[in-house]
C-alpha cells in the first residue's frame, strides 16, 4: 500500500560529495542485490529447502524397505579331536580321530523386505514433518521481511549520512563567508577581535563536523555493502521534497494490534513450534507402544567345501526362504523412555513461554512503530515549517549583520538553526518512512509493494 503522497513544492535534490557521473542506485536496486547476496537470507532459504526433505524422509520409513547383501570369501578351517564316539555314523564305538584342514571358497547373498505395519512414532513423524515445513516457510517470509527492513534502515541511514555531509559542507562554506566579512570589518575597526575569534571557533567546529560527516558516509556505504553481499554503492537517490509520509492506513492502533496477534510472522512460527513440541510429547509416549513389521527374506549360500558343512563335504548349497511377522514390545530401556517423556514435556512448557514472549514482542513492536510513525508525521510537518522560519531568520540576521545592527554571533546562530532545521526535517522523513515499514512488518503485512511505494518517493 502506498503510504506516501505528493506535496506542492520543488525538487529536493541530493547534493553530496559523491560522484554523480554513474547512475545512482535506488532502494529497490539495493534490495534486489541483497536478495541475491545477503548471506543471512540465503542461509534461511537453504534451511527451508532442507526442511522440505523432512516429509519424504518421514514417509520413506513407512514404505517397504528392500535390501540385498552378499559376501564372497576364501575360508581356511581346521578340525582336530575325537568325534562320533559310541559308533555314531558307523564309526567305531570309541570314535574316530580327526585332524583335518580344509581351504575352500564360499559365496552367498540375501534379499530381504521389511514393511512397517504399526509404529506410532513413525506415523507421528509425518505430522511433525508437515509442521516443520510450514514453520520453515514462515521463517523464510520473516527473513525476507527482516531483509527489507534492514535494507531500508541501511539505505535511509546512508541518505542521512549524505544529508549530514551536505549540511556540514554548506554550513562550513557559510561560516567561511561570515568569517571573511568579519575579518574585513575587524580590519576596519568596525567589530572587536572577540567577534573574529568567535567566527574562527565556529569555523573550526564546522571543520570537525565535516570530517565526522565524511566518515559517516563511508561507514554507511560499508553497511550497505555488507547487507548486499559485497556490492559497493556510491550515489543513492534521495527522497524528493514532493513526497512526505502520510499516517498509517488504517490510522487506528487497535487494528494494528489485532493484526499483530494473528499475522505477525515470528509469532506464527513460534505457534507452530509449540504445536511441534506437543507432537514431540506424543512421540515420546509412542516409544512405549509395540512395533509390528512384516518380513520376507530369501538366502542362498554356496561353499566348495568346509568341515562345518560335513567332513569331506564339497559343493554345498543351501537356501532359506522366510515370510513372517516381527513384534517388538519395549519392556525396560533403562529409564530412557520416561526421561524422553519428561524432556518433551519440558520442551512444550518452554515453547509455550516462548510463544507468549513472541506475542508480547509483536505487540510492543507494532505499538512502538505506530506511535513513532504517527508522531513522525506531525514532526515532519512542524519541521517543514521550521525550515521556512529559520531561513527567514537567517536572512534577517544577515541583513542586520551587513548594516551593523546584528553581530556575527547572531548570524552564526541563525545559520546553525537553519541547517539544524533542514537536517532534522530530512531525518524525520527518513525515520517516519522506516517506522511505517516496521509497523507493517510487525503486523505481518509488509510486502514488495511497500518497497515499491517508498521507491516511488525517491527523486528521479
Amino acid at each position: 500500500m502506498n503510504f506516501l503522497r505528493p506535496l506542492i513544492g520543488g525538487a529536493f535534490l541530493l547534493c553530496v560529495a559523491l560522484s554523480t557521473a554513474a547512475r545512482a542506485d535506488d532502494l529497490l536496486s539495493v534490495y534486489t542485490k541483497a536478495l541475491d547476496g545477503n548471506p543471512e537470507y540465503q542461509s534461511v532459504v537453504a534451511g527451508y529447502q532442507q526442511a522440505l526433505e523432512a516429509r519424504p524422509q518421514a514417509l520413506a520409513k513407512l514404505l517397504p524397505q528392500i535390501g540385498i547383501s552378499g559376501e564372497a570369501a576364501t575360508v581356511s578351517q581346521t578340525l582336530s579331536g575325537r568325534f562320533f564316539v559310541g559308533g555314531v555314523g558307523g564309526a567305531p564305538a570309541n570314535g574316530s580321530d580327526v585332524n583335518r584342514t580344509d581351504a575352500f571358497n564360499s559365496v552367498g547373498y540375501q534379499v530381504g523386505l521389511t514393511q512397517v505395519l504399526f509404529d506410532r512414532g513413525l506415523y507421528l513423524s509425518l505430522d511433525t514433518a508437515a509442521l516443520e515445513i510450514s514453520r520453515a516457510g514462515i521463517l523464510t517470509y520473516d527473513a525476507q521481511d527482516s531483509l527489507r527492513i534492514s535494507v531500508a534502515e541501511a539505505y535511509f541511514a546512508a541518505l542521512a549520512a549524505d544529508e549530514e555531509l551536505r549540511f556540514a559542507t554548506a554550513e562550513k562554506s557559510a561560516i567561511e563567508a561570515v568569517l571573511a566579512q568579519t575579518r574585513d570589518k575587524a580590519a576596519s575597526g568596525i567589530v572587536a577581535d572577540a567577534e573574529l575569534q568567535m567566527a574562527q571557533s565556529q569555523l573550526d567546529l564546522a571543520e570537525s563536523a565535516l570530517i565526522t560527516a565524511q566518515n559517516g558516509v563511508s561507514v554507511s556505504r560499508v553497511q550497505l555493502e555488507l547487507l548486499s553481499g559485497g556490492t559497493r554503492f556510491g550515489a543513492l537517490k534521495g527522497v524528493s521534497e514532493n513526497y512526505i509520509p502520510v499516517p498509517p492506513d488504517p490510522n487506528s492502533i487497535d487494528v494494528w494490534i489485532e493484526r499483530a496477534t494473528t499475522q505477525n510472522l515470528q509469532l506464527k512460527a513460534q505457534t507452530l513450534a509449540t504445536e511441534l513440541a506437543k507432537k514431540n510429547i506424543d512421540k515420546a509416549y509412542g516409544q512405549r507402544w509395540p512395533r509390528l513389521d512384516a518380513l520376507a527374506a530369501y538366502t542362498y549360500q554356496f561353499a566348495e567345501g568346509g568341515i562345518s558343512n560335513g567332513i569331506g563335504a564339497e559343493n554345498n548349497r543351501a537356501t532359506d526362504e522366510r515370510v513372517g511377522l516381527s513384534l517388538k514390545i519395549p519392556i525396560f530401556a533403562g529409564g530412557a523412555i520416561n526421561s524422553g517423556i519428561r524432556a518433551a514435556q519440558a520442551g512444550y512448557t518452554r515453547a509455550e513461554a516462548d510463544q507468549a514472549a513472541k506475542k508480547n514482542e509483536a505487540l510492543r513492536k507494532v505499538q512502538v512503530s505506530f506511535l513513532n510513525a504517527s508522531a513522525g508525521i506531525s514532526r515532519v510537518r512542524a519541521l517543514k515549517q521550521a525550515v521556512s522560519s529559520t531561513k527567514a531568520s537567517e536572512d534577517a540576521a544577515r541583513v542586520g549583520f551587513e548594516v551593523g545592527t546584528r553581530t556575527n554571533s547572531d548570524l552564526l546562530l541563525a545559520l546553525r538553526s537553519r541547517y539544524r532545521a533542514e537536517r532534522d526535517f530530512a531525518m524525520a522523513r527518513f525515520e517516519t518512512i522506516v517506522n511505517t515499514l516496521r509497523l507493517r512488518a510487525a503486523a505481518g503485512s509488509l510486502s514488495h509493494a511497500d518497497l515499491l511505494a517508498v521507491n516511488s518517493a525517491l527523486a528521479p
